[in-house]
Parts: structure tokens; sequence; C-alpha cells
């Protein structure tokens, strides 16, 4: 098993997560624009305020998901990675995690997406690309949470 250095993961898992929650997000809008522009959604559809209604729900759902997921995997005393943490190498365990969390902050975005390829408006796409960057902005593990868990896997691998 190699020894990983928690700096360097920290760093893996900020650029992953400034890819997957601001880049990704930036392309999503630039496309949605284009596709605009060449008349995609110019045409809402039927019941667009109660989709978008039901998105938000959806979004608002998942921030309080995501959090509960932070919690559960990056805190101190988790059960989880005392299982993993034997068996296989915490940073990989650490990004992994990562991703999954990233991934679903990124979710609102796509639902903005879907929302404004349907006939939605410019401005909610622009607040569901918000929320994407909010969550990411405040649900990013720490690099004292990436060297606690890596500090874990230390301790136990001894």
């Amino acid at each position: 098993m190699r020894r990983s250095d928690p700096e360097s993961t920290y760093f893996k898992t900020v650029y992953l997560g400034l890819l997957l929650n601001v880049f990704i997000p930036a392309i999503l809008v630039i496309l949605g624009l284009f596709l605009r522009s060449k008349g995609v959604g110019v045409n809402p559809i039927k019941a667009l305020d109660l989709f978008l209604i039901i998105l938000l729900f959806v979004s608002a759902s998942e921030v309080f998901f995501v959090l509960f997921f932070r919690r559960r995997f990056f805190s101190s005393g988790n059960h989880l990675k005392e299982e993993a943490s034997v068996k296989t190498g915490t940073e990989d365990d650490f990004i992994r995690y990562s991703l999954i969390l990233f991934s679903l902050c990124l979710s609102p975005t796509i639902y903005g997406f879907v929302y404004y390829l349907l006939g939605g408006t410019l401005k909610w796409f622009i607040i569901f690309a918000l929320i994407t960057f909010i969550c990411f902005r405040f649900f990013k593990p720490g690099l004292e949470q990436t060297k606690e868990f890596i500090k874990f896997d230390d301790e136990s691998s001894v």
C-alpha cells in the first residue's frame, strides 16, 4: 500500500471539484446559449412552471443529501473508513468519496440545463448553476479533513 501525502490528495480533489463544479457548469451555460440561438427551447413546453417547482424541490433535497453525505463519509469517526481503509488506499477512497460528492453538487446545473432546453428562462438556469457553485464552495472536503482521513489510514496500517 502506498503512503499518501494529504496535501497532494487535497489538491487533486480540489482540481476535480473545480472541473466538475465550475468548468462543466460554465460549459453547459455556453452550450445552452448556443442551442437556444439555434432554436432549441424557443417554444416552451406546457406545465413548465410545475416542472421548475419540481426541479427546485429536487435540487434543494439534494443539497441536504450532499450535507448528509459529507458528514457521513468525511467525519473523523466514520466506521465505513475503518472497514475500507484496511483493504484499500485511503487516497483512492478519499478521491472516490469526493467524486461522488462533487457529482451530487453538479446535478442542479444539469437540472437547470434540461429546464432551459425545454424552454425555461436563462435566469433560472443561472440560479441552478449558482446552487452548484455554492454547494462546491461549502461542501468540498477541506485540508484538515483530508489530513484526518489520511492519518487514519497511516495509524491503521501500522
